[in-house]
């Protein structure tokens, strides 16, 4: 059995990552076990949230740590790579937004991220939502159809100058917001509370996304090549 550890900065990609992996490896290949992780670093606490069951036909365990804020994420996977090594895993990948930087200092950050993390017998990498994860959630423009008819890229372009299903997403300066801005149209909201990440995840055309998105929006294709290579 192939065991790979996630590490993400909070509630949305973790129920995020949850959702893709099961769609990607099948939910009878893959169980899926979720820690977090509080406390201050050096001394952080580690609780598990859920864990599914290891049957027969199981090929891949994926350990998702929730971090719990994007400055977290780069020091866990540090502090936990020497364990994670000896206890068999594969692969460790981190996920983590650029906002609130700007843009224009992706590139520092994502240097500066990279250089921080450990060097030795397992892969680990860092990938950067670009603004943030709403904008895969932008990207995948069909689930706002799902949620309200209302919600069509032409009214959203109507109404906020960008379509959704031509337009660059990861442009967007602040992708939660324009979720949020989007659904207000409806009478609805996103203010990343569990409930309203759940009926995002669970609208998403995760088919859609892994097809076509992994070439449309750079950092989700970054995302995905990873987890295809552990597959692999």
């Amino acid at each position: 059995m192939k065991k790979l550890a996630i590490f993400v900065e909070g509630q949305t990609e973790q129920i995020f990552v949850e959702k893709l992996l099961k769609e990607i490896a099948g939910r009878n290949n893959i169980a899926i076990e979720v820690r977090s992780l509080n406390g201050k670093q050096g001394s952080r606490i580690t609780t598990v949230i859920m864990i599914d069951p290891v049957i027969y036909t199981t090929k891949f365990y994926v350990l998702v740590y929730n971090s719990g804020s994007d400055s977290n994420v780069v020091s866990d996977m540090r502090d936990r790579y020497s364990s994670l090594n000896a206890s068999g895993y594969e692969r460790i990948i981190g996920l983590r937004d650029v906002y609130p930087i700007p843009l224009s200092d992706k590139t520092k950050l994502e240097n500066g991220l990279r250089y921080s993390l450990p060097k030795g017998a397992i892969p680990i990498d860092i990938v950067l939502a670009v603004m943030e994860i709403e904008a895969w959630f932008l990207a995948e423009w069909s689930h706002f159809i799902k949620i309200d008819m209302r919600l069509t890229p032409e009214n959203i372009q109507a109404n906020f100058g960008f379509n959704p299903r031509v337009d660059d997403m990861e442009t967007r300066h602040h992708p939660a917001d324009d979720l949020h801005q989007i659904y207000k149209l409806v009478g609805r909201a996103y203010k990343k509370s569990r409930n309203q990440v759940n009926t995002i995840v669970l609208n998403l055309d995760y088919d859609f996304m892994y097809v076509e998105l992994v070439n449309k929006v750079v950092s989700f294709g970054e995302f995905i090549q990873l987890i295809n290579l552990f597959i692999s």
